[in-house]
């Protein structure tokens, strides 16, 4: 099958399609990235306040441990060193019990047990004696320009300084959080003990965590998009089957289409030929049939003889109107109530239905509204469904014709005893050529569907249930 390209309205289906698959993908990655970024800040907003939690309380354990140190200092003062200044020892002055004035050296070091333990890269200790103007660190050194004394001017327990400010106090260059707490030693003053934490370790997880969410957008996005593709390029495949699919539809209705209208001219032709041929020997059955009117005259078989030139003319009728057809032209039509219609038909049918056995009744809804028709090919039409009818009852069974308004539309149904239809010939049934009969010629029920088709109508077969069949010709009703 050679393909055939989309259809604008189906191309601009399905780029709006794609449109919506992208948008769709690069929502999605989006939302990944917002939902992992907004975890990442959460957790390093927690590390964060575990940091600075544990830098508190651990400069609170350690200005306890410092405070008990320089009670112990207090009451038993070391003897004077004059190498203190030197070897990182801070002097106090304190009175004696005896009144005098002796001089404590306090070796900042010493305070604290573990103070190799404490001084660490990522973290270290200071601590601020009594009067000085900044804090000295565990080897009695001096912190740098006074960035832990300015925070303690602001009466701030906690902080953070910048990665510059880390830097002049000997760590690496990122934040520090700083947490200073109060040591009470007794005569030796009070003291002041600064733990500062690097947030390296906080930094780093955060950018590991920040790489962790690229690689996961860049995977989703990935992913999203490969999906993306196979999916837009499946959708694709089965709008363009189902396109394909729809021409095919449309070649085969066209060339239903065309079959149909092949078979109906070629009825029509047969059926103009059949009543050219027919033409002659009706013309000469009427001047037979007259002269025989004049012959008995005044004589009971004169309304025989009446009858017969009237049938002849009605047949004549009859054959101008498939002529016309059969040349294309719309054969003349009039407003005609249903009532006569099935009324004349039962007329002209009720022989056969005589000589069948077979009953024939008629049921009209009253104020059925009137049709535009042309009265003898309708009249044929249900000659033709009666017939049918009747051949396929049997003996002492019952044919309807019901006569009723539906919508817009008047509704002729004739309704059988016979054996029913198949289902595989519902179709075929209205088919030129195509009969059940042993004797049929299949053009009775193809007329009757021509004659409908040109008054804007339709004839439908159906099955009876628990047997039986219904006919019906849908006409539309007169518009008044």
């Amino acid at each position: 099958m050679t393909r055939q390209p989309f259809a604008p309205a189906e191309r601009s289906r399905v780029r709006i399609s794609g449109l919506v698959l992208l948008l769709g993908a690069i929502i999605s990655v989006l939302a990944v990235a917002l939902v992992g970024i907004r975890f990442e800040d959460a957790e390093s907003e927690l590390a964060m306040q575990r940091e600075q939690r544990r830098l508190g309380n651990l400069a609170s354990l350690l200005s306890v441990e410092l405070a008990a140190e320089l009670a112990n200092l207090a009451r038993d003062p070391p003897p004077a060193d004059p190498r203190a200044a030197e070897s990182g020892a801070w002097t106090i002055r304190i009175a004696a019990d005896d009144g005098r004035e002796i001089a404590v050296p306090v070796r900042i070091r010493e305070l604290f047990h573990a103070a190799d333990h404490l001084d660490l890269a990522d973290e270290r200790i200071f601590v601020q004696p009594p009067g000085a103007a900044g804090f000295f660190d565990l080897h009695g050194l001096s912190a740098g320009p006074g960035v832990l004394a300015e925070l303690v001017a602001r009466d701030e327990d906690a902080g953070m300084l910048s990665a510059a400010q880390a830097r002049q106090l000997g760590l690496p260059a990122y934040p520090v959080f700083v947490s200073v707490a109060a040591a009470d030693g007794g005569a030796l003053g009070i003291w002041r003990v600064a733990v500062v934490g690097s947030t390296r370790e906080e930094v780093e997880r955060d950018r590991r965590g920040m790489l962790r969410v690229i690689i996961k957008v860049l995977l989703t996005g990935i992913t999203t998009a490969a999906f993306g593709y196979f999916a837009f390029r499946e959708f694709r495949a089965q709008v363009m089957a189902r396109h394909q699919l729809e021409l095919a539809e449309q070649r085969r209705a066209s060339e239903e289409v065309l079959a149909r209208e092949s078979r109906t001219a070629t009825m029509l032709t047969l059926a103009s030929g059949v009543a050219h041929e027919v033409g002659t020997p009706l013309g000469l059955i009427r001047v037979k049939a007259e002269a025989l009117c004049e012959a008995l005259q005044d004589s009971p078989e004169e309304q025989d003889a009446r009858t017969i030139v009237g049938q002849v003319d009605r047949l004549r009728d009859v054959v101008q109107g498939f002529l016309s057809a059969a040349r294309g032209s719309m054969p003349e039509q009039t407003r005609v109530a249903p009532a006569t219609l099935a009324l004349a038909v039962r007329d002209l049918i009720a022989h056969r239905f005589q000589a069948a056995e077979v009953e024939l009744q008629v049921e009209i809804t009253p104020e059925t509204p009137d049709v535009r028709v042309n009265a003898l090919l309708v009249e044929q039409a249900l000659v033709n469904l009666l017939v049918n009818a009747c051949d396929a009852s049997p003996k002492g069974s019952r044919v309807t014709v019901r006569v009723r308004p539906e919508g817009k539309d008047v509704m002729f149904e004739v309704l059988d005893e016979g054996e029913g239809l198949r289902e595989e010939d519902r179709e075929r049934l209205l088919e030129p050529f195509f009969s059940r009969k042993a004797q049929g010629t299949g053009l009775g029920l193809a007329l009757t569907n021509e004659i409908a088709r040109m008054s804007r109508g339709s004839v439908t077969l159906t099955a009876r249930s628990p047997r039986g069949a219904v006919a019906t010709l849908r006409l539309p009703r007169e518009v008044p």
